[in-house]
């Protein structure tokens, strides 16, 4: 199979699976391409099916009533769709833990969100004014060096004598 090209699940993954399912067998590398590309099929196959079924409710987005209903158009027993749901609900349940875990992590830092809004917005003006000030210093120092270039370009007439340097004025008349 060609790595730059083709897309599929990580050999290791491949391997974690059939070692779960028939874990006393060993499969060859032309095997595994192959049940990869069956996998990367598969995907492409429901995903086609979903998506017509999703474009004739006149979706862009393919949601897991559409999966279902893909599955079912392509023969898959009752089995395989409950097996599915349950694997939609594990998701579910997964993802509600995470955000449980997110929200849980802001609760636990005992600061209201609101306040926290307001320190995050302390620290960006700080980091605005830190930059302006070290942008006016870094003007202030070219300045410096184009009034010691002057000086010098003038044999020491210039500012650093009393004397101003030409200005636009100087060669009107």
């Amino acid at each position: 199979m060609d790595e730059d090209n083709e897309i599929g699940l990580p050999q290791k993954g491949i391997n974690q699976i059939v070692k779960e399912i028939i874990p006393d067998v060993r499969i060859a590398n032309e095997s595994r391409d192959m049940i990869n590309a069956c996998c990367v099929e598969f995907v492409k196959h429901v995903a086609r099916e979903a998506q017509k079924i999703a474009s004739q409710d006149q979706r862009k987005t393919i949601y897991h009533e559409h999966v279902q209903k893909a599955l079912q158009n392509l023969g898959f027993t009752a089995d395989y769709l409950e097996a599915a749901d349950s694997v939609l609900d594990a998701c579910k349940v997964e993802a509600e833990k995470k955000l449980k875990r997110k929200n849980s992590r802001l609760e636990k830092c005992g600061i209201p969100e609101e306040k926290l809004y307001e320190m995050q917005q302390e620290l960006i003006a700080k980091a605005r004014q830190k930059e302006i000030d070290q942008q006016m210093a870094h003007q202030q120092a070219q300045a410096a060096a184009v009034a010691a270039a002057n000086a010098q370009m003038f044999g020491g007439e210039g500012p650093s004598d009393g004397t101003a340097a030409p200005t636009d004025d100087d060669y009107d008349n």
